[in-house]
């Protein structure tokens, strides 16, 4: 049975009349997602989201996208939001062939003012508010295999699909050029999200690796095409002066020029190593991050943020320094360790608990799972973590507000990396971390069922909620934390899932109850 052929883009784009053609030259069946909702609920979709809204629209239409993905070889029409969803993208992704037909907002705008159809969701069909919903769902709509000029003829359109279709095992799904937020360099970052990736934007420079990669996943490193690599020991311990040193003069050795790539390979320790490299040497090196572990994926590998420690600090000295390209290949977590990932899926959390309900639930619902062997789960939840910090960094690049709620879990967190000299992981301190702020919260006004659904959740996702430490060093620690500001303490406290607020008067009684909720 040959691979199914999909079809995404806006509304009035011709995705049915495209798809009515090429099922019939193909001798294929055709599939339409938004015909199959109006199946299920007895109404038209427009009608449908009149009545009950977006929210329930969505649900029903993830379950018309399963079912047909259940077509084999199918021509399938995917209704124009339904690839907002990471999970839909996932299994509309891996049918086979994905086709955006594109189109200028000032384009649709006139076709739907043509269609009989009501879409009362895009009145009064404007090229503005088109243009807004088209660049939301770019990124996804990007990801496609074949991008085509939907203003030409439907028959056009067909045959050159027929014409292109490619053949490739590796699936992008998510593809994005977001605002880089620096003055040297180029103004934007492309950012690109799947599985079996391919890496070629990535050749042409040199890299600094992981070393434990050449043995584990030697194909990820063969496919970067450096001319030259630096394999170094991942890990909190590489983050010193003395390793920033070596890479320094690594590069020196190599001759790199400014206009060379740096290829960061690795975790988040090697991200922000190499990061600090590139933006040092010769005064800025294009900066490219290729993550290989679910923290970095999700979290540290976006934003630009890039630091080593000293005694006692973390991240003490380092810069603001964006990459130029993010390559997120998720069939790398494959091989992770159960410990690596729930450093990462940690960071996940945070994610959720500061912005994204959905997330939460996707979280509660199928966290465990995407632990162990369910990698669309996976792939869902890292992206949207990663799409959290992407909006947050948007706004705030240099972090002069919005940005330090990223910082929830970390205050207390980071002190206790600092405390176990490391011994203990990045996921499991922010869990922690994540509790303490949550007993602060707790007595000033957060959601009261929130304290046991975090526990839960922590519980579920494989953290310990208590820890033996000692509490003199830990206050120590924190008082070394970047976000201090006036001697006083910076404190992201969650008040309900998606909201949180940020406070600097956090008494010395509060601090001490919240540590005693994790003592051991």
């Amino acid at each position: 049975m040959p691979d199914a052929i999909v079809l995404v883009g806006m509304p009035a784009s011709g995705k049915t009349t495209v798809g009515r053609m090429l099922a019939e030259r193909l001798r294929r069946r055709l599939v339409d997602t938004d015909l199959l909702v109006e199946q299920r609920t007895g109404v038209p979709v427009p009608a449908y989201l009149a009545r009950h809204g977006e929210a329930a629209f969505r649900a029903v239409e993830a379950d018309a996208v399963r079912e047909a993905c259940a077509v084999p070889g199918a021509v399938v029409c995917a209704g124009g939001g339904a690839v907002i969803d990471p999970l839909n993208r996932w299994a509309l992704w891996h049918l086979g062939t994905v086709a955006w037909l594109d189109a200028a907002p000032e384009h649709l705008a006139e076709r739907l003012r043509a269609d009989p159809i009501d879409r009362p969701t895009f009145r009064p069909y404007e090229a503005t508010s088109l243009a807004t919903v088209l660049a939301e769902r770019a990124p996804a709509y990007g990801a496609a295999d074949i991008h085509l000029d939907a203003t030409a003829s439907p028959e056009r359109v067909a045959a050159t699909l027929i014409a292109s279709i490619p053949r490739t095992g590796g699936r992008r799904l998510f593809d994005a050029q977001v605002p880089r937020h620096h003055p040297i360099g180029p103004p934007a970052t492309r950012v690109v999200m799947g599985v079996g990736l391919d890496l070629e934007p990535a050749v042409e420079g040199v890299a600094v690796v992981d070393r434990r990669l050449l043995a584990a996943a030697p194909g990820i490193v063969a496919a970067i095409g450096a001319r030259a690599c630096l394999p170094l020991r991942g890990g909190e311990r590489a983050k010193r002066l003395a390793t920033l040193g070596r890479v320094l003069e690594w590069l020196a050795g190599q001759r790199v020029e400014r206009e060379t790539p740096l290829v960061a390979v690795g975790g988040g320790t090697i991200g922000d190593l190499a990061g600090t490299a590139a933006a040092l040497y010769a005064r800025g090196l294009p900066l490219v991050q290729v993550p290989t572990t679910w923290l970095a994926q999700a979290d540290s590998a976006i934003g630009g943020k890039v630091a080593i420690d000293l005694d006692g600090v973390k991240n003490a000295v380092g810069a603001f320094w964006p990459p130029v390209a993010v390559l997120s290949d998720v069939a790398v977590l494959r091989s992770l360790p159960a410990r690596q990932r729930r450093d990462g899926i940690a960071e996940s959390a945070k994610a959720a608990l500061i912005g994204d309900p959905a997330l939460w639930r996707l979280l509660e619902d199928r966290g465990r799972g995407a632990l162990r062997d369910d990698e669309p789960a996976r792939y869902a939840i890292v992206e949207r973590s990663a799409r959290l910090k992407l909006a947050v960094c948007e706004h705030d690049p240099f972090e002069t507000g919005e940005r330090r709620t990223l910082n929830l879990g970390h205050t207390v967190g980071h002190a206790l990396e600092v405390e176990s000299r490391y011994h203990l992981g990045h996921g499991a301190a922010v869990a922690l971390g994540m509790r303490v702020a949550m007993t602060i919260a707790a007595r000033r006004g957060a959601d009261p069922d929130l304290p046991g659904r975090l526990d839960d959740l922590l519980s579920t996702l494989g953290f310990s909620p208590r820890r033996a430490f000692q509490a003199g060093l830990v206050r120590e620690a924190m008082l070394g934390d970047k976000k201090r500001h006036a001697g006083r303490q910076r404190w992201i406290l969650p008040m309900e899932i998606g909201h949180t607020v940020e406070v600097d008067d956090v008494t010395d009684a509060e601090l001490e109850r919240g540590l005693g909720a994790i003592r051991a």
